[in-house]
């Protein structure tokens, strides 16, 4: 039994010595969105985004909630649907998939929304908190971004 104890407290130690000075993931820039589908009740789009990891662990970005603009228009709230392993040591593109209401949309937005979705570049902005993180550290990474980005229908 005890040698179990020495176990567990020997993995316990590991885990907490290997993710001291974590530093701060950033996001660089979104490349692509997808639109997959969408419809009056909302949309869902990938979003391929370029993703700087300076620490040797990799994380998991878990299920977050963003605030999403299209063009200047408030698209409401998005979801990941997913949650995506990000690599340690490594900066490269990572596709989100997001689901997004648009309940608060007004009728009038709806017309400019169809229109940019038929136009080749967008401007897309994405403000939240993106939670990641490996075991049991996890923290918030706020998000900040407005770019113009290609767009492409599926």
């Amino acid at each position: 039994m005890k040698k179990y104890i020495y176990i567990l407290a020997a993995l316990f130690g590991t885990l907490f010595i290997s993710c001291k000075d974590l530093q701060d993931l950033s996001f660089s820039g979104i490349e692509n969105v997808k639109i997959i589908k969408m419809s009056q009740q909302g949309a869902e789009a990938d979003i391929t985004a370029k993703i700087k990891n300076p620490n040797r662990a990799a994380f998991t970005i878990y299920r977050s909630e963003l605030d999403v603009t299209l063009g200047g228009i408030n698209a409401g709230k998005a979801h990941l649907t997913k949650s995506i392993r990000i690599k340690g040591n490594t900066e490269q593109l990572y596709t989100f998939r997001i689901k997004s209401d648009f309940s608060s949309l007004t009728m009038n937005d709806l017309p400019k929304l169809m229109s940019l979705a038929k136009s080749k570049n967008v401007r897309v902005g994405l403000k939240g908190n993106l939670r990641a993180g490996k075991f049991f550290i996890k923290r918030n990474y706020p998000v900040d971004l407005s770019e113009s980005v290609p767009m492409s229908l599926n």
